[in-house]
């Protein structure tokens, strides 16, 4: 796996910056299993915001959130295709 495709990989969990691995490097499987993970965490983060309202649900919601997009990029940068935790399998099956 070379640094180009891992740092291409780690886009996708920074916010709306998932769109572009997901559009342009369609055929790469890694970056685009990444991509496609990094959409649902997106997603997933965007819900979150309701929980604002709510300070202990948010502060909760929002640590989890922090562990799932840590473990995402964790294996971007090592090369590893494994689904993150929770939301990985939904990112897995997407039809994106």
């Amino acid at each position: 796996m070379s640094i180009k495709n891992r740092l291409i990989a780690l886009l996708s969990y920074l916010s709306i910056l998932f769109l572009f691995p997901l559009n342009f490097f369609k055929k790469d499987e890694f970056i685009h299993y990444h991509a496609k993970q990094g959409a649902v965490l997106f997603v997933l983060a965007v819900a979150l915001t309701f929980t604002l309202w709510v300070p202990i649900l948010a502060w909760i919601c929002g640590l989890a959130y922090l562990v799932i997009w840590a473990t995402g990029v964790i294996n971007a940068l090592t090369g590893k295709q494994e689904p993150v935790p929770i939301v990985g399998l939904i990112g897995e099956r997407a039809p994106l």
